[in-house]
């Protein structure tokens, strides 16, 4: 038996279905981390997004305070002035399987360490016929604005070479660099704004409520980890196979001892 082990063809199938095996565990792995990510942000949206709104500074004390995994999508709630002067439009965003813009504007806000910018995505506007053409929406309202929405990190920057205020993405590294001043790491997305007449000034369209779905990353991460059984059965396959084989199994089938059976039995029979 042994022997028959110790081949070339059956030791070369054992090697591939080590390194299969180990492949396709890596690759559920990947598969598995892709959905404990969903996972977390499904969670957060699910705790965070329909609760009470709170003062911005129970979840970020300092504008350099990070945003929590779990606190992201907290609704807060802040009074500041816009800076409407140095809005940004950030290019390429969907909404409805439209392509537009969102608007990211400068909320001043006023804390113990001194004033700091809290930058507000009030929403999104369709883009124009032609993409350089930047389309008309609602300019942000003057004066003192009590603002509601929810917390998100920045975004990663694309690396896109764009015109002066104009962003390939929610990236709040650039803006701080620009701006100067103390920057909050996280920036607001706009439910609703109130000024102290209690009016509500026009806004660009409201962006849609973030989903929950958490992809089907676990059940392949699932089949990913059975997929490596199917190198163990090639190997068995070959084994059994392999030349002589089924002339070995009907020997040892034919030398196998017969019971005997006793008088009694059969009188018993």
């Amino acid at each position: 038996m042994f022997r028959a082990v110790f081949t070339r063809r059956i030791l070369g199938a054992i090697a591939f279905a080590i390194v299969f095996g180990i492949a396709c565990f890596l690759l559920g792995e990947w598969q598995l981390s892709r959905y404990e990510a969903k996972d977390a942000r499904a969670s957060a949206v699910e705790a965070n997004y329909g609760a009470a709104a709170v003062p911005v500074a129970q979840v970020l004390p300092t504008p350099a305070s990070e945003l929590p995994e779990h606190k992201v999508w907290s609704k807060v709630t802040v009074t500041g002035r816009y800076a409407g002067e140095h809005s940004y439009l950030v290019r390429g965003r969907t909404l409805s399987s439209s392509v537009g813009i969102e608007v990211l504007v400068p909320l001043v806000v006023q804390t113990p360490s001194g004033p700091a910018t809290l930058m507000v995505d009030r929403g999104w506007v369709r883009l124009s016929d032609s993409a350089a053409t930047i389309p008309d929406y609602p300019g942000a309202p003057t004066g003192d604005i009590t603002i509601t929405g929810w917390l998100k990190p920045g975004e990663d920057d694309r690396g896109r070479d764009l015109p002066k205020g104009q962003l390939a993405s929610v990236d709040l590294e650039t803006v701080r660099a620009e701006l100067g001043g103390a920057v909050y790491a996280a920036y607001l997305v706009l439910e609703h704004e109130t000024t102290p007449s209690g009016s509500t000034p026009l806004r660009p369209t409201p962006l849609e409520a973030p989903s929950v779905d958490r992809g089907p990353h676990f059940a392949y991460a699932l089949q990913w980890w059975l997929t490596a059984l199917l190198g163990v059965a090639f190997v068995v396959y070959l084994y059994r196979s392999r030349p002589g084989a089924a002339a070995a199994r009907e020997t040892t089938a034919a030398e196998a001892p017969v019971k005997k059976v006793r008088i009694w039995d059969e009188e018993d029979g």
